[in-house]
């Protein structure tokens, strides 16, 4: 796809929206969020709550990036491909950046980026979403041509001789 393809299929004014949305709209609805939870808990238990979900997430980002790392290394090995796997590790790094982000929304996203389950449910929305984008062809090989003469006028029969001067 080239780049003025690109920009045709998602204009500047959305992709300003969907930035504006990530950018203020989800940290001030995740700081609405705390702020309610601390009038109801108190500051310390918010604060708490902040830091044990870092403290979690960070571990869990861990033990799957060693996993999918490990198994990345074993198809490699078997000189297979990893694609689903390097989607789950990038998967896995955007779940460790969220969770180390203040805030519920993001915690649980990240979270939900950390659950094998998750991770193949965010890959199936998204190559849906491509799907729906992309025109999709199905391409079917042209029938080889027969060894019969054709009766085709612009057709001519030839043969090449490879000829090598001693």
């Amino acid at each position: 796809m080239s780049h003025s393809q690109f920009t045709n299929f998602l204009p500047e004014s959305a992709l300003f929206g969907r930035l504006l949305f990530l950018f203020i709209v989800v940290p001030l609805v995740d700081l609405f969020l705390l702020i309610w939870i601390s009038q109801h808990t108190g500051l310390l238990f918010t604060i708490g709550l902040v830091v044990i979900t870092g403290v979690i997430g960070a571990w869990l980002a861990r033990q799957q990036g060693i996993f999918v790392k490990r198994q990345i290394k074993d198809r490699l090995a078997r000189q297979q491909v990893p694609t689903d796997l390097i989607s789950d590790g990038a998967m896995i790094m955007l779940a460790a950046g969220l969770l180390l982000t203040p805030g519920l929304l993001t915690d649980l996203l990240g979270f939900s980026l950390l659950i094998p389950v998750g991770r193949t449910f965010y890959k199936r929305v998204i190559l849906e979403k491509f799907i729906s984008i992309f025109e999709i062809h199905d391409f079917q090989m042209p029938p080889l041509p027969s060894q019969h003469p054709s009766n085709d006028p612009n057709i001519i029969d030839g043969e090449v001789v490879d000829h090598h001067d001693d």
